[in-house]
């Protein structure tokens, strides 16, 4: 599977024997770079969809996802828990669709900095500053 981007036939991928192969190996693998590889050879959303939820899947290659399909790729990537503060604010500061936006409004990991910068951003949709002020009202009574 490592090589697979180097080597593999594009039609390959389209096998139902393959792709059931490759889909496990998205979501089950523990080895980064075959996760990063098959993320990089031309692989259906389902299976991008796996190896953002997959723990074993580094910052750089969920930044790829995101890079690829900022609109479907969002919300996988930043429910993630294990991921930092300061990720989930790298990502958010490179988002320029408004169904993203909303999207990492909600990561459980954004910090208060990174909500307010998605709520003012000027391509977010009025649902993410609402939901960003449901969110900060609920930090802020929290902490009283």
């Amino acid at each position: 599977m490592t090589d697979l981007a180097d080597y593999a036939d594009p039609q390959l991928l389209e096998d139902p024997r393959t792709v059931l192969l490759v889909l496990r190996a998205a979501e089950f693998s523990d080895d980064a770079d075959v996760l990063d590889n098959l993320a990089r050879c031309g692989v259906t959303s389902e299976v991008l969809r796996k190896i953002a939820h997959n723990p074993a899947t580094t910052e750089h290659t969920l930044e790829h996802l995101i890079d690829l399909d900022q609109r479907w790729m969002t919300y996988p990537v930043t429910r993630r828990t294990d991921l930092t503060a300061k990720f989930i604010d790298r990502i958010a500061r490179r988002l320029t669709d408004r169904t993203a936006i909303f999207h990492a409004s909600s990561a459980p990991q954004a910090s208060d900095e990174t909500l307010r910068y998605l709520a003012e951003h000027p391509s977010a949709p009025p649902a993410t500053a609402e939901q960003v002020a449901e969110r900060l009202g609920k930090t802020a009574m929290a902490a009283a």
